[in-house]
């Protein structure tokens, strides 16, 4: 019996469906392969960059147990590290091959006076293509149930395909993270090195001409003066970075002890200690009305808070007056240190509580402080549930707060 052409329509419509499905696949095969090369290429330049941010210390103070530690680790995953000189020679391989690997792919990232390359295997960087190849030879084997499979594997390898971009963007912001905190330690050592120096240089100074000549009583006594004043500045900062340390430790939030204070008589106490210290600038001290109030708090915490704010005006603000209130609000008790001064620009608002920040260096360094006392305040509130803030003040002057759970 002789078929008609509409006989012919399915099977042609089966075979235009595999011939499309195959066609499909196998682009979408290639359009893997390329993904595949491609996010590997960006995941070792991103490993790279930072191997580089981690080996950069160990590289310049020569400890090469931490580089071959490292060097371990990147073995374990199958990476390839090798450290270069300037020259070019190399100074640390992970495998003790030659440099030269042309079934990988490189990755090389400056590192101070070195230069830092990571290396994978290209067989291993393949090794999602080689499948999705072998996958395509069933397909094809199966027949009419290779199409179902197609679109189900093409589907997975699109899923595949944003799971490998979200975690090349978490490589970005690890390294990003990564670049800040080694932005950070830079910053860190070198502000902490930068208010050492200074009184230090200052001290010994003072004692060199102490004990190398015969002084007048009176230039003695200026000489013993500032020696004991930059003592104070030195320790001031030790006790700063001290006080900032336990409150960061990951047992700071068990430590806080927590008991029932008046907090205006806490207040009070505190801006009453605080008052030869503004005396001696012209500056006036104001406590507000404050309203009978008792919360649960750690009572040295919270007063260190009060004493940093209001110390930090009479220092930085310019203002001949400073206000502290305190008063409950939803829940809420806010306590505030207000002043009238030069206040603070618009731009430098969202970092004042970063540690080291400091809004004019020049200044800060004429009337002392590292930048610790507006971060110590933060971690304090942190604890304790609440959140410090800062709010501007027309004309002139900015407010604190400092806002504390209150039942």
């Amino acid at each position: 019996m002789r078929m008609s052409n509409s006989d012919f329509l399915p099977p042609l419509l089966v075979a235009a469906g595999l011939i499309g499905a195959v066609a499909v696949f196998v682009s979408e095969t290639y359009s893997f392969r390329d993904a595949v090369t491609g996010w590997a290429v960006r995941d070792l330049k991103a490993r790279t960059e930072l191997a580089s941010a981690n080996l950069r210390e160990p590289l310049a103070t020569g400890d090469f147990n931490r580089i071959h530690e490292f060097g371990a680790a990147c073995a374990a995953e199958g990476v390839r590290l090798t450290v270069f000189s300037a020259p070019g020679g190399v100074v640390f391989d992970s495998t003790g091959r030659p440099a030269a690997e042309p079934k990988s792919i490189f990755s090389e990232h400056p590192c101070g006076d070195f230069r830092v390359r990571l290396g994978l295997p290209l067989e291993r960087v393949m090794a999602p293509y080689r499948r999705a190849r072998v996958g395509f030879a069933l397909a094809a084997l199966v027949g009419g149930a290779g199409v179902m499979l197609i679109v189900l594997f093409t589907f997975r390898q699109r899923a595949r395909m944003r799971e490998l971009a979200r975690e090349r963007d978490a490589q970005r912001k690890l390294v990003e993270e990564m670049k800040k905190v080694e932005a950070f330690r830079r910053d860190f050592i070198a502000d902490v090195s930068h208010e050492i120096k200074t009184p230090l240089t200052g001290i010994i100074g003072s004692v060199d001409l102490l004990t190398s000549s015969e002084l007048p009583k009176e230039m003695r006594g200026k000489l013993l003066g500032m020696v004991k004043q930059e003592s104070e500045r030195l320790n001031a900062l030790a006790q700063g970075i001290l006080s900032l340390a336990r409150l960061e430790r990951g047992d700071a939030l068990d430590a806080v002890n927590r008991v029932r204070t008046d907090l205006p008589k806490l207040i009070r106490d505190t801006v009453e200690r605080l008052r030869p210290q503004a005396a001696a600038k012209g500056i006036s001290l104001v406590v507000d009305e404050l309203a009978p109030c008792q919360i649960e708090c750690d009572a040295q915490l919270i007063a260190s808070a009060v004493s940093n704010l209001v110390a930090n005006a009479i220092r930085h603000s310019g203002s001949k007056d400073v206000a502290v209130a305190a008063r409950p609000e939803g829940g809420k008790v806010l306590i505030s240190v207000e002043d009238h001064g030069i206040g603070i620009p618009p731009e430098q608002r969202d970092r004042v509580f970063e540690r080291f920040h400091r809004v004019d260096v020049a200044r800060s360094a004429d009337t002392g402080g590292a930048g610790l006392g507006l971060a110590i305040v933060r971690r304090i509130a942190k604890l304790h549930g609440g959140e410090a803030t800062l709010e501007a003040v027309e004309p002139s002057g900015c407010r604190f707060v400092v806002s504390l759970p209150h039942s």
